[in-house]
């Protein structure tokens, strides 16, 4: 007797039922958290600053996250990418908290002095990014793309520094500094506490911040 053959309709369903549940084709956003993107990004970001460009692939943010590597290439498109936006993620959080600390700001003292507190609430994220930049700066074959969102946030932390030390001059709340010169210093110094507190387990990081304040009180006072 002949076997019955199922109709070519039922056939296609069941393919198709195959392929969605071994993960073949495009991911479908209803199978994964809606905080997918965050979390990736900060599972990346966590990977990155602890192991380091090369070393990281995409399978092993995907084991951290739990979620399918496809995923990852959906909201990605490829791993340099998504170092970019763990990058981006930690200086948006950065600023985010410098821009939370300045509210209620108006003198140039306490504007510096939240820049300061943002370096001391937002540590953990700061020091990742301070790590990815080592890292990435031995790179052989950087990318333009990837520099550029590396350098925003010393582009934007000297921008802050330098206008608001030149706001401070003209209104006679600091006395007539080199504002390049106390700026560069500033930055400098804050990414030195970072670097040592990774050499020097029983460093105090933020005790060398809140050092740096009490510097800067006696250093700028008019």
């Amino acid at each position: 007797m002949a076997r019955e053959q199922k109709p070519l309709t039922q056939n296609k369903a069941a393919t198709s039922r195959a392929r969605r549940g071994t993960g073949v084709g495009r991911p479908k956003l209803s199978v994964a958290a809606p905080d997918a993107e965050l979390r990736i990004r900060e599972a990346a970001l966590e990977l990155f600053s602890t192991r380091g460009f090369s070393s990281v692939t995409t399978k092993d943010i995907a084991d951290a996250t739990g979620f399918n590597p496809a995923l990852i290439y959906y909201y990605f498109g490829s791993k340099e990418e998504l170092f970019r936006r763990a990058v981006s993620l930690a200086v948006e959080r950065a600023f985010e908290q410098f821009r939370i600390s300045r509210q209620g700001r108006e003198r140039p003292r306490d504007i510096i002095y939240g820049w300061l507190d943002t370096h001391i609430l937002q540590f953990g994220t700061i020091a990742k990014l301070v790590m990815i930049s080592i890292d990435y700066a031995k790179t052989a074959k950087r990318k333009s793309r990837l520099d550029e969102v590396i350098h925003r946030f010393y582009d934007e932390e000297r921008d802050v520094l330098r206008q608001t030390l030149s706001a401070g001059v003209r209104s006679g709340d600091f006395r007539d500094v080199d504002v390049d010169e106390t700026a560069t210093f500033i930055s400098t110094y804050l990414d030195g506490v970072f670097v040592r507190s990774v050499i020097l387990k029983k460093f105090d990081p933020l005790a060398a911040i809140r050092q740096l304040r009490a510097f800067l009180d006696a250093h700028l006072k008019p």
